[in-house]
């Protein structure tokens, strides 16, 4: 099943090679997409975005098709014609809008001081100041 994506301005035309005139149901599975300032938000594909066969809005997928051949069965104008008030369209938002790349200065790495045992330093010490001692003549 194909899924179709369509800009909410952009143009469309199915043309299909009618073979039976008469009433045929002809469905789109797909969404209008809309790219606003707060995001992009997409809503169903309905009949009422489309213009049908005679060139009149669709109320239904359902129409007849009078003559056989190949034909424009679906379509929309340039500009997103024919035009369905935004409230009635069931509009859910997908994404965030793109931010912008900002450059961000290398922060420098902070080295944790190594803990220091006392026990072990007074040894080394102790042991140094020892061997000095002994091999002192």
């Amino acid at each position: 099943m194909n899924i179709l994506y369509l800009d909410e301005e952009e143009s469309f035309s199915l043309t299909a090679n009618v073979t039976t005139p008469g009433p045929q149901r002809v469905v789109l599975r797909g969404y209008l997409v809309s790219r606003r300032a707060d995001g992009t938000y997409v809503a169903p594909l309905i009949p009422q975005l489309f213009f049908g066969v005679a060139g009149t809005q669709l109320t239904s997928w359902r129409q007849n098709i009078p003559t056989a051949g190949s034909q424009v069965i679906l379509s929309r104008g340039a500009g997103g014609y024919p035009k369905v008030p935004r409230e009635q369209l069931y509009w859910r938002k997908v994404a965030e809008p793109e931010r912008e790349e900002v450059e961000v200065a290398e922060v420098p790495t902070v080295v944790e001081p190594i803990p220091i045992n006392w026990q072990t330093v007074a040894v080394v010490i102790g042991g140094v100041f020892l061997l000095y001692v002994l091999t002192r003549k």
